[in-house]
């Protein structure tokens, strides 16, 4: 019987023809905090607790690289650890991971974590999205894609960004198993969406053909002065879309300074809608007909294949695949 993450190994394991590298010895050696909370429970802490048992080439890949780069996507409810491993080196067989394989010319991202001291090997980046495209809703890519391309200077790993010009490259040269999907979700990812929600927000309006929003755009009065930021502009119907969370409603002071700003704006003539999470965590298309309502804009037609897409959920329970950590807005 499998124990958890215990491999099984063939006779391809003692032709093992990577060499352990200095990178990898100092991997072996990292130590690595107790996981706490919600860490331990999702994919995230499961791919830390496997981190020992990763063998000289192997990395971490699909959903579970997503996870350790932070990318706020959901997962069926305890999904396996995703390990990769290179040629003449037995696949990855074990309870509670997912063996795959990769090419010796695919690239690597040395990915930083705040639990540890050093690197962690994963997918490049993109490379994930693609391979996690024909395991996830298709919305999942979006919100992946939307947080790779986020500029963020409080991320944990600062090397952490891809380019739109890089993702643009990337889906038009790219092949293989779910490449069509990454295209499509390719084509929807905008820089400016600062949380899962807000990518979540985006598209319920796209689901229901609202007009592109601005996002994360800043509204000034008629003398210019400045109100605040929001995290969705329509500015021809002079309407702001705004998602809180549970910080806007638990934070007295998140609260005084959101009132302040959407009461400047509603002075200056705009019109605020704000979405919560019951709203977009159900049916993208009525969120989006909501908004699409409250701007008074005709809708855009919505091609049937996109709509399939959008439309697709979890026939399973999902969880988080990393502990949520609210930030409160700067705007």
């Amino acid at each position: 019987m499998l124990m958890p993450f215990e491999w099984v190994v063939g006779d391809s394991s003692k032709d093992h023809t990577v060499t352990a590298s200095t990178f990898y010895d100092v991997l072996a050696t990292v130590r690595y905090t107790t996981l706490r909370g919600t860490t331990a429970g999702t994919l995230y802490g499961r791919a830390l607790e496997y981190l020992p048992r990763l063998r000289p080439g192997d990395r971490f890949s699909h959903t579970t690289a997503l996870a350790l780069l932070g990318c706020p996507i959901w997962v069926p409810r305890g999904a396996p650890v995703d390990v990769s491993s290179p040629p003449r080196s037995a696949r990855v067989e074990c309870i509670g991971a997912a063996g795959h394989r990769h090419t010796i010319d695919a690239p690597e991202y040395p990915c930083l974590v705040p639990e540890g001291e050093d690197w962690i090997p994963v997918a490049a980046p993109l490379q994930a999205v693609l391979q996690a495209a024909t395991r996830l809703p298709f919305r999942e890519l979006v919100v992946a894609l939307d947080h790779l391309l986020r500029k963020d200077p409080h991320r944990y790993d600062p090397h952490l960004l891809v380019l739109p010009e890089e993702l643009r490259e990337f889906a038009k040269t790219a092949s293989g198993r779910g490449v069509i999907r990454f295209r499509a979700a390719a084509a929807l990812a905008r820089v400016g969406a600062e949380s899962r929600m807000e990518t979540l927000m985006r598209l319920a309006g796209a689901r229901a053909g609202m007009p592109e929003l601005e996002l994360q755009a800043e509204i000034h009065d008629q003398c210019g002065v400045w109100i605040g930021r929001f995290d969705a502009v329509d500015r021809k119907s002079r309407s702001l879309f705004e998602y809180d969370g549970d910080q806007h409603l638990f934070s007295r002071e998140q609260r005084k300074r959101d009132a302040r700003k959407h009461q400047g704006a509603r002075d200056a003539g705009w019109r605020i809608r704000v979405l919560y999470h019951e709203d977009l965590t159900r049916d993208l298309l009525a969120a989006g007909q909501s908004m699409l309502r409250f701007s008074g804009r005709t809708a855009r037609r919505v091609p049937a294949g996109l709509a399939r897409l959008l439309d697709e959920t979890f026939g399973r329970v999902a969880e988080s695949a990393i502990q949520i950590r609210p930030q409160p807005k700067l705007g």
